[in-house]
């Protein structure tokens, strides 16, 4: 099976699967694709750590391979769910000679390995907890899924959103659903029971939202310098402050790529969350009329420029004059504040 070597940029989730076995979307054939799993890892960039649990120690990398004792025996199966939170799966029973197949639903994981291996997806809680600075948090541009397989694959994140406290779930795949610019083509289980096979009622499924990556991107899609553009955020989590995480990986059933064409070939995942520091609010400076300006103070910082490859100067005149347009802005004080925004001071 192939690996994938692990980037330890950011918080990152990455993982190498095979299909192992022939498959056909479960609306056509009672055929059942898996998946075999080789490896699991998070890890986390400088002002973000893990934890298993509240009460743990925080660290920068977790191997789940080493922690779930039994995961090597943990298979990716077929399965169906429009929320993230109820997954069914196909009993054929006696076989379609005898009896209509039906629509199950699934145990709940709430942790256990035992319960994962068994429903066939991967259900894995975690923590992240920011230490001195507050943290944007985003889908980094490198994360990326390779194989045939992407096709039907499902990736899902729920949390309770610290801006706002409400819960929210994002199911993410290779081609957008959304009823408006790109068009339903998936149909999920929405409840259990028997139904007639090639004839499924219009009762058992529906449409699902589905993302695609970029869409969390935090507006850096091409390059870690970008300014983040924060309608692109996942959250946003205050300083010293932890919040669980709950990610779901599946074969959703219901997408009509689920087919037989994913039989026997390898799907690569890399899954990274990207993370930058909340900036704070630009300062309020205006221009005097003989080029001093008016707040400035010696915690700011000062530049021609403001991207990636600017050159900052630290303020040690507050009288100093400036005969040319200028960006300024907070300095950053290490471990304890970030930088701010900058304020443009334009000089004709």
């Amino acid at each position: 099976m192939s690996k994938k070597s692990i980037f330890k940029i950011i918080l990152l989730i990455a993982f190498t699967i095979l299909l192992v076995i022939s498959s056909y979307a479960w609306f056509q054939d009672k055929s059942n694709p898996q998946i075999s799993v080789s490896d699991i890892k998070v890890s986390a960039a400088d002002g973000l750590v893990i934890k298993l649990d509240p009460d743990s120690a925080g660290r920068k990398t977790v191997d789940l391979n080493s922690i779930l004792d039994s995961f090597d025996e943990f298979e990716l199966k077929q399965v169906s769910s429009v929320d993230a939170t109820n997954f069914y799966t196909i009993d054929f029973n006696e076989g379609l000679v005898l009896t209509d197949p039906e629509f199950v639903l699934l145990p709940a994981t709430n942790g256990s390995i035992t319960q994962m291996i068994e429903n066939g997806f991967i259900d894995f809680n975690f923590y992240l907890q920011t230490e001195n600075y507050p943290k944007h948090v985003y889908i980094h541009k490198d994360t990326r899924i390779d194989g045939y397989a992407y096709d039907a694959l499902r990736i899902s994140l729920s949390y309770v959103n610290p801006n706002t406290n409400n819960y929210t779930t994002l199911i993410f795949g290779k081609t957008a659903e959304n009823g408006i610019s790109d068009e339903y083509t998936t149909n999920a289980i929405i409840k259990p029971g028997a139904f007639k096979f090639g004839n499924i009622s219009s009762d058992f499924y529906t449409t699902q939202l589905v993302r695609l990556f970029s869409e969390k991107d935090g507006g850096r899609s091409s390059s870690d310098d970008n300014e983040i553009n924060v309608d692109k955020l996942l959250f946003t989590i205050p300083a010293n402050t932890r919040i669980p995480i709950n990610l779901k990986i599946w074969l959703e059933g219901g997408d009509i790529d689920c087919t037989n064409a994913l039989a026997s070939t390898f799907l690569n995942v890399l899954f990274k969350f990207g993370s930058a520091n909340e900036l704070l609010p630009a300062p309020t400076l205006t221009l005097n009329a003989n080029g001093t300006i008016n707040g400035l103070t010696t915690s700011m910082e000062w530049s021609y420029t403001n991207d990636e490859s600017s050159e900052w100067t630290k303020v040690t005149d507050v009288n100093q004059v400036f005969t040319q347009s200028v960006y300024i802005r907070i300095a950053e004080v290490v471990d304890v504040s970030p930088e701010s925004y900058a304020t443009h001071i334009v000089i004709n």
